[in-house]
């Protein structure tokens, strides 16, 4: 059976299109649903009027259709979800969601059945997704998925050169020398404190301590452990 298509149907025809159909399914679903009308011979002069009308809309119907994919172009789209901190969805966005987003974003309403998505979208990100708004407009949208309660990591703030601190930047002591790992440090006295090596303090106005020198076998108070030549000969010339 020959029906004239009075819109654009998926996998059949387009809107002013004579298409040949089942009866059944002209007469039980196209014709009552007002997708199609009868063609006959005793219509034929009402059917090329209607054609003509149809025509017209069509054109019509597919300037406007790709007004609404150039709104659809010029403005950031955006889906806002709950999400774990991570980034991880509670669920997926789906076609439902998407329409709903451009519908607010541009006062459009958009079939969600006209909305594809390559892949199932679980995370936070930018995504794209084709909308065939009519068989000859199509728009390929890239929209970003937001997440009410996702942190973003922050990039790791790197140390500036120089900065002390670090055993590989830190400078030897006065004197150039460096102690050696695992040594116990050293203890020396101090000009400030006037603490001497060995950790002994000197009275305040006490006279410095003499010591004695084993170089000169002298002993402490000025006596001297090597015999007086002058003590022998006196001792000599007594017992004579």
């Amino acid at each position: 059976m020959k029906v004239l298509l009075r819109q654009n149907i998926d996998r059949l025809g387009r809107m002013g299109e004579v298409v040949d159909v089942a009866g059944g399914y002209a007469r039980n679903y196209l014709i009552p649903r007002g997708f199609a009308i009868g063609v006959t011979r005793g219509r034929v002069k009402e059917t090329l009027e209607q054609k003509r009308v149809l025509v017209v809309k069509a054109a019509r119907e597919r300037d406007g259709m790709e007004a609404v994919a150039e709104r659809i172009r010029s403005q950031p789209i955006k889906v806002e979800v709950r999400c774990s901190t991570t980034g991880k969805l509670f669920g997926s966005v789906t076609n439902r969601q998407l329409a709903q987003a451009i519908e607010e974003l541009t006062g459009d309403e958009i079939d969600r059945y006209k909305i594809v998505m390559d892949e199932r979208i679980r995370a936070v990100g930018t995504y794209q997704a084709a909308i065939k708004l009519h068989p000859d407009v199509t728009v390929d949208i890239e929209f970003e998925v937001q997440g009410e309660g996702f942190v973003p990591e922050e990039p790791p703030v790197e140390a500036e050169e120089g900065e002390a601190g670090t055993p590989e930047h830190a400078q030897p002591p006065p004197g150039g020398w460096r102690a050696r790992p695992g040594a116990a440090p050293e203890r020396r006295g101090s000009t400030e404190t006037g603490e001497p090596e060995g950790g002994r303090r000197a009275r305040p106005g006490a006279a410095p301590e003499r010591r004695g020198s084993t170089e000169t076998g002298e002993l402490p108070g000025g006596f001297s452990d090597s015999p007086d030549p002058g003590a022998d000969s006196e001792s000599n010339s007594r017992q004579e």
